[in-house]
């Protein structure tokens, strides 16, 4: 009786070990997929002030760039996205969503996309996608990453661009960059009252 309670309970302390491995391999697994604390934060590309930019991969020749980033609890990305030819290229509205699906096993291998969308009525998850981009390079001791623009048919962004984590000119970047877009806004609305005012006073130019 008693070697039989002794193999049950073998059985059980085995059972028990395997579901506590499981499930650690499995928590392991997706954080390292899903780069929650990682990813999250704000990103930029100003090297000003920094060193060592060079190690982090910067390049001052980039267009400036600020995005922020916040992994959800699947994995996927909601975020913002700004820059200069995003504002020139989209005038309308500067609120630019930098979105990302939720990766799968398939993303250990394949580099993940991010989808760059503009509000339309009211509606983000809806919008259109205006670029995609690649993640093809993560740099977790300097904590930078590298994007290659695969589609973008405005050409609003430069085909790669990287990006570091924490920078100490962010919050300054982004301040310009809320300025840019809003007056890129009003020149569009500037241009276009020139255009209407010409056509009221030339309605069949020759």
């Amino acid at each position: 009786m008693s070697a039989r309670i002794v193999s049950i309970c073998t059985v059980i302390s085995l059972l028990i070990g395997v579901a506590t491995f499981y499930f650690q391999f499995r928590n392991d697994m997706y954080e390292n997929l899903y780069q929650k604390k990682f990813l999250t934060g704000k990103w930029s590309n100003d090297a000003d002030l920094i060193i060592n930019s060079k190690d982090l991969g910067l390049n001052n020749n980039e267009p400036l760039v600020t995005i922020q980033m916040n992994v959800d609890d699947d994995g996927s990305i909601d975020g913002e996205i700004i820059s200069e030819g995003l504002c020139d290229g989209m005038p309308l509205t500067w609120s630019i969503t930098f979105n990302g699906e939720s990766p799968t096993f398939k993303n250990f291998v394949f580099a993940r996309k991010f989808q760059v969308r503009q509000l339309v009525d009211g509606a983000m998850d809806k919008s259109p996608v205006v670029a995609t981009l690649k993640l093809i390079e993560e740099d977790r001791k300097h904590k930078s990453l590298t994007f290659e623009v695969v589609d973008d048919p405005a050409r609003m962004l430069p085909k790669k661009f990287t990006v570091a984590k924490d920078l100490p000119k962010f919050e300054e970047n982004y301040k310009y960059l809320q300025e840019y877009c809003a007056d890129s806004t009003l020149e569009f609305f500037k241009k276009r009252a020139i255009e209407r005012k010409n056509t009221m006073h030339n309605p069949n130019p020759s």
